[in-house]
């Protein structure tokens, strides 16, 4: 329990993934050479003080591969966040199968016209979102985030006013149907109205189709 270091890693069976000699990168002091055994290390992670200094701890919480339609400039990536949401990441795989992944950092807010009520943090433009505890996908392969003030979906950038190029080409060959007029989003197995929420890079890429 160093609490210094948070990782994702890529799981492989029997893989030693050297948590008795290492959190992530860092090696622990007592950690004697005759204990190395090869470990494998994680593909992403980041250490508490870079993300959450305020509270001085933090925990990934992730993720899933997006590969819905609804955001063709996160496509191929790997959504995760921060347990205390102030923090989402994408991240991609470049060359394929490679294992080497880069993250960036995405903005998000709430759309402009979000059917329900999304409050935001106090002197902050972050939606209130409290503790992000979960990913999830519906059958389209839309992606869905469990805070503790809700559950939240990943909608088209222009929903929140944010610009996409890719986005905006696939628009001027077919336009996007406008969303619902009553707002709701049908699931069959969620009984509350499910607010939404995008999320864009800060730096445009070209997106890379990749698997776990």
């Amino acid at each position: 329990m160093q609490d210094q270091y948070e990782e994702v890693d890529i799981i492989t069976k029997g893989g030693n993934y050297g948590w008795s000699m290492y959190e992530g990168p860092l090696r622990f002091k007592n950690a004697s050479a005759d204990d190395f055994v090869d470990p494998i290390f994680p593909v992403l992670g980041y250490t508490h003080s870079e993300v959450n200094k305020e509270v001085g701890s933090a925990a990934i919480s992730g993720g899933y591969v997006y590969r819905s339609k609804t955001d063709p400039c996160i496509y191929g990536s790997y959504l995760y966040g921060d347990l205390y949401a102030k923090n989402f990441w994408a991240a991609q795989e470049n060359p394929y199968n490679s294992g080497n992944f880069t993250a960036r950092s995405i903005r998000f807010s709430c759309a402009h016209d979000s059917p329900l009520n999304c409050s935001s943090v106090p002197n902050s433009p972050l939606p209130a979102l409290g503790y992000i505890f979960s990913f999830g996908q519906d059958n389209r392969k839309d992606t869905y985030i469990l805070t503790s003030t809700g559950v939240y979906r990943v909608v088209r950038p222009s929903r929140c006013k944010y610009t996409c190029s890719m986005e905006t080409a696939r628009t001027a060959e077919t336009p996007l149907p406008s969303a619902p007029s009553d707002g709701h989003i049908a699931k069959a197995d969620l009984y509350s109205v499910l607010l939404l929420y995008c999320l864009l890079f800060l730096t445009s890429f070209h997106p890379v189709v990749i698997a776990l």
